[in-house]
């Protein structure tokens, strides 16, 4: 009698633990979707900007060669205000991935949980030859959910020191006056290079995002998998239940 009751305490413990990772599994999938659209509509963005502030340098440089010193502030004040943009843009894009991580810590951390979960499930003396598997199924996905915190802290630790260096440019810039007078030619030349630096920049920005939008969709493939597991459990609890 008491090792029935026991057994009937267990799973009902399994069970409740079953539905919030199903929950957690549904929140997560939404997130990911959110994520997903964010950086696609972002990286469409960014290559248009990126097209633009490749535009105006290049008008840039060739003011330069012709020492056309009206339009060259003319044109760098244009390429500042990008700049400005671009880093504006850089830091709401720090404060998403801060979020991301966050969020991707919590779902390791859950799937930790599962993991535990399974191995107690194993333990309950219910005959369930399926309980293997099961422990099998969520220890590889807590470390997919481990490697994506990973990801996303390795993305965020990027864009932060890309957005410093934005920073550094833009206030160096900032403080120049371009002159073809002999003294300054030489510090001239130098500092228009930092034009082409801050393109790159944007260029390994959108970069960084095509990654992101990779991980995505590696991500929604876990998700959907995960779903479809804890689906088959709840139906092999309910079976359990019946015998």
């Amino acid at each position: 009698m008491k090792r029935n009751f026991l057994l009937l305490a267990s799973l009902l413990l399994l069970s409740n633990l079953v539905h919030a990772q199903r929950g957690r599994n549904g929140l997560e999938a939404n997130q990911n979707q959110k994520a997903m659209a964010t950086n696609e509509a972002q990286l469409e963005r960014d290559m248009q900007e990126l097209a633009a502030y490749k535009a105006k340098l290049n008008q840039f440089e060739e003011a330069f060669a012709v020492k056309n010193v009206a339009k060259i502030a003319i044109l760098k004040k244009e390429l500042e205000a990008d700049m400005k943009r671009e880093i504006e843009q850089s830091e709401m894009k720090i404060a998403q991935d801060k979020k991301e991580l966050s969020q991707s810590k919590a779902e390791a951390a859950a799937s930790g949980r599962e993991s535990t979960r399974s191995r107690v499930d194993r333990r309950v003396p219910d005959n369930d030859r399926k309980d293997g598997r099961d422990v099998r199924d969520d220890r590889r996905d807590r470390k997919d959910d481990q490697r994506d915190a990973v990801d996303d802290r390795n993305d965020l630790e990027r864009q932060i020191a890309r957005t410093n260096r934005q920073k550094q440019i833009y206030s160096s810039l900032q403080a120049m006056t371009f002159s073809f007078e002999p003294a300054a030619y030489e510090k001239a030349v130098a500092k228009k290079v930092l034009f082409n630096e801050f393109a790159t920049s944007m260029e390994q920005d959108i970069a960084a995002t095509k990654a992101e939008i990779a991980e995505d969709k590696r991500e929604a493939a876990e998700d959907r998998r995960e779903r479809r597991e804890d689906r088959r459990e709840r139906g092999e609890k309910r079976r359990n239940r019946n015998w």
